[in-house]
């Protein structure tokens, strides 16, 4: 059985690697820029795309790749006063109301419960039978708690919760990084659980030597596997009926192609309208992908009014949730944001590799003020996505991560392009999942159908 997969994120390395260990022959060709989109550390030791670490724990282990995984230790509010909030799993430390000191505790404990069962119905190729009994194992109250918050806006629930406007404020930027919609929108709560199910909400992990580590470690993996990989930037021709893909002059005969790239791109680029009922076309066309991700790399030393106990955190400058809103008022309208929401990172003091002047900001709603400190500036948004890595309108998620993409939009319901031997193994799959799940899932399909003919 020959199996082709296009692309090389974590989700195409896992479908690699699992068809390998199933007896097939594997080839995976990648015809953008840079090979692992969207992790990339460049020459200078940042990241180009996304720098927090998705790759599952289990599927590490499963196919020995030994991964040296460093935690931030949590993330830090900075008040335009000096003052500052800081946020761990366990506690706030700094300045805040009492009140929120209190009710922090209990609000963790909420997120994990709702992400507990989020994360399944996310994570999991189908809904496990017990997740009811789970849920209402919750009790009456924490139940229904759990039921309404995907619905909530970031607002609603921040206010409810706390009194501290730079805490709602960081808590707010970490849902809605990367995201086109503003904290006072119904649903953004859903946000901040998927980051949430994800682990790296408060404690975002990477890869000692940054994600291009990641990527050479499922490399060397999939190599001793005897996956054939080919990278050779260009425009890719599929002939579905010949079942070819043809990329630079080189011709990839398959019996079976798993694309890892979106499912808009997938079906617009890599497939040839002609192939697609009209439907399908129309269909595709409303997957929604508006990229507002702007990642700064700096040269800068660490400002001695800042806490040292922060050094190793993620820094909100001047969090709010007004100001956020605002700053999404003015993307909506195709303005330049005057108080966009910034994140600062000193890769060094978590990764010692890493160089020490290095500076890693993200630019919410693809736009921001960094500390006039900060030289050597380089930046890169939903432009660089697309052209050097395939993402439509620049978004790196693998299309938008709302409730409505999220749960019926993303793959396409009720619509099944019939082109043989061609799927989907991405976040397309899986909204913003690059843990390798989706890929190891789409193997497993292709799997569990051959054994069924």
């Amino acid at each position: 059985m020959k199996s082709l997969i296009f692309g090389s994120s974590p989700n195409a390395f896992s479908a690699a690697l699992s068809l390998a260990e199933a007896g097939h022959q594997v080839q995976m060709v990648e015809s953008a820029n840079h090979l692992g989109a969207p992790y990339h550390t460049l020459e200078a030791g940042g990241e180009m795309g996304l720098a927090d670490l998705h790759f599952c724990p289990q599927l590490a282990q499963r196919f020995q790749i030994g991964l040296q995984l460093l935690h931030h230790g949590g993330r830090t509010a900075l008040r335009s006063d000096g003052s500052f909030v800081r946020a761990t799993a366990q506690q706030l430390e700094g300045i805040y109301p009492a009140q929120d000191a209190e009710r922090w505790p209990k609000f963790v404990q909420l997120l994990d419960q709702t992400s507990a069962l989020l994360g399944q119905l996310l994570q999991s190729p189908q809904a496990p039978q017990d997740l009811g009994e789970q849920w209402r194992a919750l009790g009456r109250r924490q139940s229904l708690e759990v039921l309404r918050l995907p619905w909530m806006s970031l607002r609603d629930l921040l206010d409810e919760w706390f009194l501290d406007e730079a805490l709602k404020g960081m808590l707010a930027e970490v849902a809605l990084e990367g995201v086109a919609q503003g904290p006072f929108a119904s649903g953004t709560v859903f946000h901040l659980l998927r980051r949430w199910v994800r682990g790296d909400a408060l404690r975002p992990a990477t890869v000692q030597g940054g994600s291009s580590a990641l990527i050479a470690a499922l490399l060397k993996a999939a190599t001793q596997k005897g996956v054939k990989i080919c990278h050779s930037p260009g425009q890719p021709q599929l002939d579905c009926s010949e079942r070819q893909l043809t990329l630079n002059d080189q011709v990839f005969a398959f019996d079976q192609l798993l694309s890892d790239k979106d499912a808009r791109w997938t079906y617009t680029q890599l497939v040839s309208p002609r192939f697609l009922e009209t439907e399908f076309n129309t269909a595709i066309h409303r997957v929604r992908g508006r990229g507002c991700w702007q990642r700064a790399l700096a040269q800068g030393d660490w400002p001695e009014a800042w806490p040292e106990a922060s050094q190793s955190d993620i820094i909100h400058v001047h969090p709010g949730l007004r100001n956020l809103e605002r700053a999404y008022d003015a993307l909506k309208r195709n303005q330049v944001a005057s108080q966009a929401p910034v994140q600062l990172c000193w890769p060094h003091f978590v990764d010692s590799s890493r160089p020490q002047q290095l500076v890693q900001a993200s630019l919410g709603y693809g736009s921001g003020t960094l500390p006039t400190a900060l030289t050597d500036v380089q930046t890169f948004g939903p432009v660089d996505y697309e052209r050097e890595w395939q993402c439509p309108q620049g978004q790196l998620w693998g299309g938008e991560t709302d409730l409505s993409q999220s749960f019926f939009l993303r793959p396409i319901p009720a619509y099944e392009a019939e082109l043989p031997g061609l799927d989907l193994c991405g976040a397309s799959l899986h909204p913003g999942d690059y843990s390798g799940r989706a890929g190891h899932w789409a193997a497993q399909k292709v799997l569990q159908a051959l054994a069924a003919t």
